[in-house]
C-alpha cells in the first residue's frame, strides 16, 4: 500500500526510504566535493617534487602537500615559482638578515654559525654571488639540502625569493 503525503490540499507520492537515502548521499557527496575543492584552492596545494636538489629530506618523486601561509620561517621548505616550473627549497635566512657561506659549505647568518644537522655534504656548490648577501625586503633565502647540485639562491639568476612566488609551505611528504 502506497502512502500519500498532503501537502496544500494536493497528494503526491512519498519518496521511499531508497529515494530519500539517495538524495541525503548525492548532497553529502556533493557538499564534500565542494568542501575539499575550496579547501585545495583557497588553503591548500598538492605538488609532485622532481629532483635531486632537497635530497635526503626529500626524494625524487615525493608528493608534498602545501599550505598557502604567510607565515614562513628560517628551516621552513617552500614550493616556489622559478622559469615557469616549481622548485623546492628550504629556507636559511629571512629579509634584513645576512647570508655568508664559507669555502667548506659552512652557513653563517650574520656571522653567527647556522646548525644543519639536514645536510650530510656541506658545499659551497653552484654560487656566482657576492657574500655576504644581505636578504632583501620581504624576500627569502632559499638553499637545497643537498648543496652540491641544488640550484638555489646562491645563484644570480635565481636569487632570494620575493613572497609573492612562494605556492606555499610544506607541511607534509610521502
Amino acid at each position: 500500500m502506497k502512502r500519500l503525503v498532503s501537502t496544500s490540499g494536493k497528494h503526491r507520492r512519498a519518496l521511499p526510504p531508497l529515494g530519500k537515502t539517495i538524495l541525503k548521499v548525492s548532497i553529502s557527496l556533493l557538499l564534500a566535493v565542494l568542501l575539499i575543492f575550496t579547501l585545495f584552492t583557497y588553503i591548500f596545494s598538492i605538488v609532485r617534487y622532481y629532483g635531486d636538489g632537497m635530497t635526503p629530506t626529500l626524494k625524487d618523486r615525493d608528493l608534498l602537500v602545501l599550505v598557502k601561509t604567510d607565515n614562513i620561517k628560517e628551516g621552513d621548505i617552500v614550493a616556489f615559482y622559478y622559469n615557469n616550473k616549481v622548485l623546492v627549497r628550504r629556507v636559511v635566512c629571512t629579509e634584513g638578515k645576512a647570508v655568508t657561506i664559507n669555502e667548506s659549505g659552512k652557513l653563517y647568518i650574520d656571522n653567527l654559525p647556522k646548525s644543519e644537522p639536514y645536510i650530510t655534504d656541506p658545499s659551497i656548490g653552484q654560487c656566482n654571488i657576492t657574500f655576504p648577501y644581505t636578504v632583501p625586503p620581504e624576500c627569502f633565502f632559499v638553499l637545497g639540502d643537498n648543496r652540491e647540485i641544488a640550484m638555489d639562491s646562491r645563484l644570480s639568476e635565481i636569487g632570494a625569493i620575493s613572497k609573492d612566488r612562494i605556492i606555499g609551505k610544506v607541511i607534509l611528504h610521502f
